[in-house]
């Protein structure tokens, strides 16, 4: 399908979420997959034309989330939405996110990410980490909290694909106490993210080891839990670093 010229300018104009954009971003990820170059190529170039638009990393998260989208293209849709924010989220960015659609972003991003798939989660957990990177915690002070009570809600109800994307998210977050000196900038970080996580990631530890016991000889949940527990002992690890807390 080639989308016309004047309905192509029209889209890139405005990006707004309807049924034209829908159309448009779905038909470009979707080209983006075949094998034929020449349609490839035309479908990375509206998409790269496209990029410089207000509101279109928001629309192609909200494809992300289009039930209605067949899974590979919403797979390659969260692709790019994570690279896309590699090179647009921070300060420095030629063309930088708006601020106001950040904030939608942050909104969505996390409840989207515990209801996708295993695949298209991964892509939005790495997405999810670039923009704690710049914005973590100081610009995002809800995301602890919410992956908190995500974590622990996913738990209660054996939810452990959830609970490893929380986990990985968790700990590509802390992670940047392993690489940094020590600094009351830094410290104060680290103090938020215990003051906030040690107690639920030792709470976590817990009933992961309990969960283990209870499943038998159920191969699939085993490896799952064994991740969470590995997950876990990295969040550790970053957590001690700098420093031995008090708390454990």
């Amino acid at each position: 399908i080639i989308i016309n010229h004047f309905h192509f300018i029209k889209t890139l104009a405005t990006m707004e979420w309807n049924q034209q954009t829908l159309t448009f971003l779905s038909q470009s990820f979707l080209d983006t997959l075949s094998p034929l170059p020449e349609p490839r190529r035309r479908a990375e170039k509206n998409l790269s034309d496209a990029a410089d638009s207000p509101n279109f990393t928001l629309a192609v998260l909200r494809l992300v989330a289009e039930p209605s989208v067949d899974e590979q293209i919403r797979h390659s849709a969260a692709v790019n939405f994570k690279n896309h924010l590699k090179t647009r989220w921070g300060p420095s960015a030629a063309v930088p996110i708006p601020d106001a659609e950040k904030e939608q972003i942050k909104q969505l991003i996390v409840p989207l990410m515990l209801s996708a798939g295993p695949k298209i989660q991964a892509q939005l957990s790495e997405a999810l980490a670039v923009i704690g990177n710049h914005d973590f915690p100081k610009l995002w002070p809800a995301l602890l909290p919410e992956l908190k009570t995500s974590l622990e809600n996913a738990i209660n109800v054996n939810d452990f694909v959830s609970v490893n994307g929380i986990l990985a998210t968790v700990n590509s977050l802390f992670k940047k106490f392993r690489y940094q000196y020590k600094s009351d900038p830094i410290l104060l970080d680290l103090k938020y993210c215990l003051d906030n996580f040690a107690a639920p990631l030792l709470s976590t530890v817990e009933n992961l080891s309990v969960k283990m016991s209870a499943a038998g000889g159920n191969v699939v949940v085993v490896k799952q839990l064994v991740e969470a527990q590995r997950l876990c002992c990295r969040i550790f690890y970053s957590l001690n670093f700098l420093d031995l807390p008090e708390f454990f």
